[in-house]
């Protein structure tokens, strides 16, 4: 507005300058006023669309003030909306469970930061037959029933790369332990640590669950050369892909126990190879085992779980595939020793429904001789004399398995561990199919006879004078044992099998012979006899 009223006073006083020569000079000319008149309504119509003009850049401003106050609110109203919607979020978040569950037989709780948690456990319920041989009579032959194993356990992951695992065994009213391992995995390095108790590194049957083997019992070499779980630590290393693995460990001669009195020890390593070829999966394998056994301790006796020995006794033994017996056919009976090595090899392989799989160990012991002497700390219990060996005497065991899945599973099998592991039935009962069934055929041989043992005198370690004792029962030492097994497994779904054996055990010589076959003039060591053994298992584990 104040530049419409400077525009009208330019007007007049120009009107003014261009009026006042004329009325000075002479009359005042109508024209030049017309024109003049004509002028300043002219100029009074610009001042008035000025003013017009300046009306509306003052209503165009206010508009956008407006429109600037509106878009402010609305800023303030989308970061309210914006707050809202991430408080919304984290109460969302906050609502959520703190764990996720997931069900392997059992349940299995996790978080997202590592840690799980799953209980586990298993039932094996065993029944069945041994015959007596010849004239011999034993309690513990003939029929029988037994719970082999009822475990309870955990486990699970932590934060880091580590895991746990611990199982307490309550079978036949007597409480042990079974696997208790703490394991390490790092995240930058193919490399797995494990501390506690747990397998000394054998082949792969020994090492391979109980619920996932093929048979009934492992392979009676085992039994016979005290393959078991011990108190150690082991480092191992994965190759890319799994398809290697190569580990070494070292363990006292005794399982997790309270013992004290025990300074044995066992060094192990184990190499597998695990390719995916010839249309499946592979597995070979070497193992080694050194052991050191305990100190005699004055006469006595040491009181560890799972040890080797008996101090510096050593004994091989097995029973006759069968836990329902304590009998054993085949037995070396005790004699000096300070220690042993035991060397294995392993192959097997996976082809769709049909598996291989063969074993074999030799065992060599390191002999106490005749003449040697012990006293104090070193004496050994039962008088201070044992039988000792010529030379180191050396032990042989074997086995060879082919199974076959009749409805077309795969046999289980976890590459990086060179395990056997669980078989996913493909139509269970549950879903109205009818299991999986495996029929198996397997051959096992035995051999723990060795001229070294059987001529080697009993030496009295005080004097160091020897005897020999009776021939027959020095023929009796050992023995070899051949068992022909077949074996039907029906897995009603992934955690519950039922198991049926059968086998034929031949045996020659050992300790049983002269009481089974008394009328033969054969030699002890050249009597032969067989066994039937009939067994059953109802298997459950989660």
């Amino acid at each position: 507005m104040k530049t419409g009223l400077g525009i009208s006073a330019v007007a007049v006083a120009v009107s003014l300058g261009w009026a006042s020569p004329a009325l000075a000079g002479a009359k005042e000319d109508a024209a030049m006023r017309e024109e003049l008149a004509a002028m300043r309504a002219q100029m009074q119509a610009l001042a008035a669309r000025v003013d017009s003009l300046e009306g509306q850049l003052d209503s165009a401003k206010a508009r956008a003030e407006s429109a600037e106050a509106r878009a402010a609110a609305a800023l303030a109203q989308a970061e309210a909306a914006k707050s809202d919607a991430a408080s919304a979020t984290k109460a969302a978040k906050s609502a959520e469970p703190a764990f996720a569950v997931n069900w392997k037989g059992a349940p299995e709780l996790s978080t997202k930061d590592g840690w799980s948690f799953k209980p586990r456990g298993r039932l094996h319920l065993d029944a069945g037959t041994i015959s007596s041989p010849g004239a011999l009579t034993n309690p513990s032959l003939g029929g029988n029933v037994r719970v082999r194993r009822v475990r309870l356990g955990a486990e699970g992951t932590m934060p880091g790369g580590l895991g746990y695992k611990a199982e307490l065994d309550f079978a036949n009213s007597n409480v042990s332990l079974a696997d208790v391992i703490v394991s390490y995995t790092p995240s930058n390095a193919p490399l797995v640590v494990r501390v506690g108790n747990f397998e000394t590194l054998n082949g792969i049957e020994q090492i391979t669950s109980s619920n996932n083997i093929s048979m009934i019992e492992r392979a009676t070499f085992n039994d016979a050369f005290l393959n078991s779980r011990r108190l150690g630590a082991a480092l191992a290393y994965r190759g890319k892909n799994d398809d290697w693995r190569a580990e070494v460990a070292v363990f006292a001669a005794h399982a997790m126990d309270s013992s004290l009195d025990n300074n044995g020890w066992i060094g192990a390593g184990r190499l597998t190879w695990m390719p995916k070829a010839l249309g499946g999966q592979l597995h070979l394998g070497v193992n080694y085992q050194y052991r050191d056994f305990a100190s005699n301790i004055s006469g006595g006796t040491s009181t560890g779980t799972n040890m080797p020995s008996t101090n510096q006794l050593a004994r091989y033994r097995a029973r006759p595939g069968s836990q329902l017996t304590d009998v054993r056919f085949v037995d070396t009976g005790n004699f000096a020793a300070k220690g042993d090595s035991i060397l294995g090899l392993e192959a097997a392989g996976i082809f769709g429904p049909l598996h291989i799989a063969s074993e074999a160990q030799w065992l060599k012991t390191r002999g106490y001789r005749a003449g040697d002497l012990a006293s104090g700390n070193d004496a050994f219990s039962g008088g201070n004399s044992a039988v000792v060996p010529v030379a180191n005497p050396g032990f042989f065991g074997a086995y060879g398995e082919v199974g076959y899945f009749l409805t077309g599973e795969t046999r289980g099998y976890k590459r990086g561990d060179g395990t056997w592991s669980r078989t996913k039935v493909l139509k269970p009962i549950s879903k109205g199919g009818a299991g999986a069934i495996q029929i198996i055929g397997r051959y096992e041989y035995l051999d723990l006879s060795d001229d070294d043992l059987v001529n080697g005198p009993t030496n009295n370690f005080a004097t160091g004078t020897t005897s020999l004792a009776a021939l027959n029962s020095r023929l009796g030492r050992g023995g070899t044992q051949s068992s022909y097994i077949v074996g039907v497994n029906w897995y009603l779904n992934d955690y519950l099998r039922l198991m049926l054996n059968y086998g034929r055990v031949e045996v020659e010589g050992g300790p049983q012979a002269a009481i089974v076959d008394a009328a033969s003039t054969l030699p002890v060591n050249q009597r032969n006899y067989g066994v039937n053994v009939l067994q059953s298992r109802l298997q459950f584990d989660f």
